[in-house]
């Protein structure tokens, strides 16, 4: 089992020697520093990267919880990805250690602090949509007038005016160009109507 050591520095807090020593009293064997700031030949060391590296049993140790993750969900997601490689997180400032059976936990919680938030997310989306649908507002991309698809097939097949001349030109975007341009005969025929 391999002890890593994994300390992260800020913009606001770019010196990570308090969180080095504490690492390296705890009896850390590895250490890895991610910055804001790198060098042109430095190489950044993401949680990711360091979880990438460890096997199953080895323990990631940081001096602070926040070091691991800048909002609650990016540190529940990373959680979940140490849970699901086994490998065990010490926070010396909160007192965690995923080896020991309070530990365990830890892990529980944060896995429910997951799905809470995937539920707040999905609960906070549909009442955005729908306060949305009560003010006349519907989602997607705006309705195009007839006479502009006119305008832009015109331009296209009898004027022979490039893309992003007629994209300019009608206010409307090169894809949305494409989509009027490329309409089956049908379809274009029931537009007219």
């Amino acid at each position: 089992m391999k002890v890593i050591g994994y300390a992260r520095t800020t913009i606001m807090d770019n010196d990570a020697s308090e969180q080095l020593i504490k690492l390296k009293q705890f009896g850390c064997h590895e250490f890895f520093h991610d910055t804001h700031s790198l060098e042109e030949n430095d190489e950044r060391h993401t949680l990711e990267s360091v979880a990438a590296r460890m096997q199953p049993g080895d323990m990631l140790v940081v001096s602070e919880l926040h070091r691991i993750g800048k909002t609650t969900r990016q540190l529940t997601e990373l959680t979940e990805l140490l849970k699901n490689k086994q490998i065990h997180l010490v926070s010396l400032q909160e007192n965690i250690d995923t080896s020991q059976p309070m530990g365990h936990i830890y892990f529980n919680l944060m896995e429910g602090l997951a799905v809470m938030e995937r539920a707040l997310i999905k609960e906070r989306t549909l009442v955005g949509l729908n306060n949305a649908r009560k003010k006349g507002k519907i989602g997607g991309r705006p309705k195009i007038d007839p006479k502009t698809v006119k305008k832009i097939r015109h331009l296209y097949y009898e004027k022979k005016e490039t893309i992003q001349f007629i994209s300019t030109k009608c206010n409307v975007s090169v894809g949305t160009c494409y989509k009027y341009i490329k309409l089956p005969e049908d379809e274009w025929q029931k537009l007219l109507s």
